[in-house]
């Protein structure tokens, strides 16, 4: 199969990473057709590109963030148009992070912009069935042409590393520090936790929130927890491989209750136990034997801390059954779940 991995995604992030990696090592052949999102001729060098290949391929992909180029791919291409409709771009601007009014020209611009791309898609490809039921009652979409597609992890960056041995017990959360992260409830578990020394939190990320939620810790005194910024998704690795314990997504917003975060995969393929929210989800791949799931707030998030502190032998237990089951969710795997979705279109 000849797929065109089409747009202005960024290949190292993690959705079309994983995706793209995964479909060369299933055999796909893979031609990519991507311009800058920075250059602001890049829609016409987009054109340009995908017109030049004279419909050489057997579909096209249009990655994330897909809504214009799976227009433009309708416009120019006679082949069938996969979009990875991964996060509706109205969805995490105007109702998660807030950026701008309901009302602004760029959000009702964006709200018909992911509207537009999932209706004249032939496929929908989304990370959990709880984004499915999201396209299909917010934008009408059909239902019969959303597919599930899990985000999974890279198989090549994340895996077991041996422990790292300490006097502490250390929380790891990394991510942007943005509403749908909840990164506030951590601040407050580690303030729960304060009192027993031997408990430790790193934050690895920036954001949005991050001069909010750094004043937090500053506010309530907090000499257990150390901010990292941004680092390389190969020293990310090493971080959690010094780690006890991975912590997921503890928001507020509808999005959070719909997602599957890239950290809850990698935790688990680093093999350590993940602390996450109990969402509808989480529980779609993962059961209570695998992962922590705990309700969305900081006294529940602290308890299930102290807990796994003070049992080895449960911390092994679940970062074992975790980490079988990310296993199952490696690139080639979702790769080849892509493209059994494909042929079952095509047919």
């Amino acid at each position: 199969m000849k797929i065109c991995f089409f747009g202005i995604y960024d290949p190292s992030y993690s959705r079309n990473n994983i995706i793209l990696s995964g479909l060369k090592k299933a055999g796909a052949d893979v031609v990519e057709c991507r311009a800058d999102w920075r250059d602001r001729w890049r829609y016409l060098k987009l054109w340009r590109s995908l017109r030049a290949l004279r419909n050489q391929y057997d579909c096209v992909y249009a990655a994330y963030p897909s809504p214009v180029p799976t227009i433009m791919a309708r416009l120019i291409s006679r082949k069938p148009v996969i979009s990875d409709a991964f996060y509706s771009m109205f969805d995490a601007v105007v109702v998660d992070r807030r950026e701008i009014s309901v009302w602004h020209p760029r959000a009702i611009k964006l709200l018909l912009l992911d509207w537009l791309g999932v209706m004249l898609a032939h496929v929908v490809i989304v990370d959990t069935e709880e984004h499915k039921k999201y396209w299909s009652s917010w934008f009408g979409v059909n239902k019969n042409k959303i597919h599930a597609l899990y985000l999974g992890f890279n198989d090549e960056i994340f895996h077991p590393m041996p422990a790292v041995k300490k006097d502490y017990f250390l929380v790891h959360f990394h991510g942007y520090y943005i509403p749908v992260q909840g990164v506030e409830k951590i601040i407050e578990a580690a303030r729960l936790c304060a009192d027993n020394l031997k408990i430790r939190f790193r934050l690895v990320g920036s954001g949005q929130d991050s001069e909010k939620v750094r004043k937090l810790a500053e506010q309530y005194k907090l000499s257990n927890i150390e901010f990292i910024g941004r680092v390389s998704l190969v020293e990310l690795n090493a971080y959690m491989a010094e780690a006890d314990v991975v912590l997921g997504i503890f928001g507020d917003t509808p999005k959070a209750k719909r997602a599957i975060p890239n950290k809850v995969y990698e935790g688990m393929a680093v093999r350590r136990p993940v602390i996450t929210m109990d969402t509808p989800a989480v529980r779609e791949i993962f059961s209570d034997n695998e992962i922590v799931l705990v309700k969305n707030d900081p006294d529940s998030i602290a308890r299930s801390v102290l807990k796994l502190s003070n049992d080895k032998k449960l911390c092994e237990q679940i970062s074992k059954s975790g980490y079988e089951k990310a296993c199952l969710y490696k690139p080639v795997m979702i790769a080849r779940s892509l493209i059994d979705i494909i042929l079952k279109y095509e047919k």
